[in-house]
């Protein structure tokens, strides 16, 4: 069995880590809210933080801010959704895709389900040695699963041709130009 067989094969278990990365970042959260302790000293510590804004505490004086977060949430999920949908085809054997798919989904909505409930999310991860505002689980999520996608739009092929599960277009593209070759080859040699 091949690595894309095994990951086609695997797609419920995609949607299991998505569950798992919600459930880690809530358990985390009802953990730590309200506590405030050291963990590495010097490198990070435990900061219990409730976050009524967007990233970096951004619009956290705005009414209308909890409202419009989970408007953006809801229709960048559905959006994302969407788009797995539409490109299932060409995208679903790619391991970056699917590493960002479930990273931002779980992520979104683990920090949806916060805002939802409680108004705010709770961040509680402080970096000790730079100035940084305080995260939680989800967002680390939110930024890893980011970066794959970047790696993926930048690396791969999502919008051309179908891609060929991990395969960088432009290595498929020497391989196709050097069977070429080699079939000019044989035909000049039969000639």
């Amino acid at each position: 069995m091949n690595i894309r067989e095994l990951i086609s094969r695997s797609i419920k278990w995609w949607y299991l880590l998505i569950i798992g990365i919600i459930i880690v970042d809530l358990v985390t959260k009802a953990i730590l809210d309200g506590k405030e302790m050291g963990a590495i000293s010097g490198f990070f510590s435990f900061v219990s933080v409730h976050n009524t804004g967007a990233s970096y505490g951004m619009f956290s004086d705005k009414p209308f801010a909890q409202v419009m977060f989970i408007i953006i949430a809801l229709v960048f999920a559905g959006g994302l959704i969407c788009f797995d949908l539409f490109y299932k085809k060409k995208i679903a054997k790619n391991i970056w895709y699917k590493l960002a798919l479930v990273l931002i989904l779980g992520g979104l909505f683990g920090n949806l389900i916060d805002r939802v409930a409680l108004g705010y999310v709770r961040d509680f991860i402080h970096l000790d040695f730079m100035s940084f505002p305080v995260f939680n689980i989800a967002d680390i999520a939110l930024t890893v699963g980011c970066i794959c996608f970047i790696i993926y739009v930048i690396f791969y092929n999502p919008f051309g041709q179908e891609d060929e599960g991990n395969q960088n277009p432009k290595l498929e593209e020497n391989k196709n130009a050097k069977v070429e070759n080699e079939n000019e080859d044989s035909k000049n040699s039969n000639n």
